[in-house]
């Protein structure tokens, strides 16, 4: 079996946004895209990261008005991170640990190269037998 690294199967340099960023700015940057998270801060600086579940949840089911709040009032402060060189497999390891569906990724030098995330792996050309260990990875508690 293939052991794939994470940076195979990343979504490679994110679209970073600033906290002072419009909910409703990053939706629409999200739509132009085609993803659910951003990333908030600079490659060198992570803030956090904002995702579409974020601004609904937080903030449109609140009844605030996304082009009036500010991206970094409704951010998750608290990521998850791996490094791009990691195996596929420790990484689905870390999703299940914390309980996340995305992982920002970094290179050595600590800067956001990525965003990993458990859909993005099903949807890539992985290997088949390879992408069922990743799910067996993701969903149950490794043997101690």
């Amino acid at each position: 079996m293939h052991n794939t690294k994470v940076k195979e199967l990343m979504t490679e340099y994110p679209v970073l946004i600033d906290t002072d960023t419009s909910l409703q700015d990053a939706a629409q940057t999200m739509k132009d895209i085609d993803c659910g998270i951003l990333p908030v801060g600079s490659r060198t600086k992570l803030d956090g990261i904002i995702t579409d579940r974020d601004i609904v949840i937080r903030a449109v089911s609140e009844g605030k008005d996304p082009s009036k709040e500010r991206v970094g009032d409704y951010m998750t402060i608290k990521v998850f991170g791996c490094n791009e060189d990691d195996f596929l497999e420790d990484a689905a390891d870390k999703m299940r640990d914390h309980k996340v569906s995305r992982l920002v990724v970094l290179d050595h030098a600590g800067q956001v190269t990525g965003v990993l995330s458990f859909g993005g792996i099903l949807r890539k050309n992985a290997d088949a037998e390879e992408v069922a260990n990743v799910v067996k990875h993701a969903t149950h508690k490794a043997a101690a």
